[in-house]
């Protein structure tokens, strides 16, 4: 073989060498990019654990909300019973408060009499 020959052979391999080269500096790229992906993904994944959990939290409060709010009728109902126990108290102190007042008067026009009795009695001695 001639010397031209083996310089082609030599510049082709070393086109193959360069672009071996190349390959080798890009799937080394490609390699540092999927665990780039693969460390985004471990990411999501860690915050999509979150957000369940969140959601499940919320289904947890929206679950205790909804049997307080079952029980409003209820306390609504109490409340209005309390009210009207209230009501028909105060309207039983009232009218307490007028027999307190007409006894105090009688009480009154009692010890005034019995004020002039005693009165009258020591006039008669």
């Amino acid at each position: 073989m001639s010397d031209p020959v083996l310089q082609q052979i030599l510049t082709a391999l070393t086109g193959v060498q360069t672009d071996l080269n190349e390959m080798r500096a890009e799937f080394s790229e490609m390699k540092s990019e999927i665990s780039g992906m693969n460390s985004e993904i471990s990411g999501m994944k860690s915050e999509i654990s979150e957000i369940r959990t969140e959601i499940n939290e919320m289904k947890t409060e929206i679950a205790s909300i909804k049997e307080d709010t079952r029980l409003i009728p209820l306390i609504q109902q109490a409340v209005s019973e309390v009210n009207a126990e209230v009501i028909a108290t105060r309207d039983t102190i009232g009218r307490i408060e007028e027999t307190l007042r007409g006894h105090d008067l009688t009480l009154d026009l009692l010890s005034r009499r019995s004020i002039d009795q005693e009165a009258a009695l020591k006039r008669i001695k």
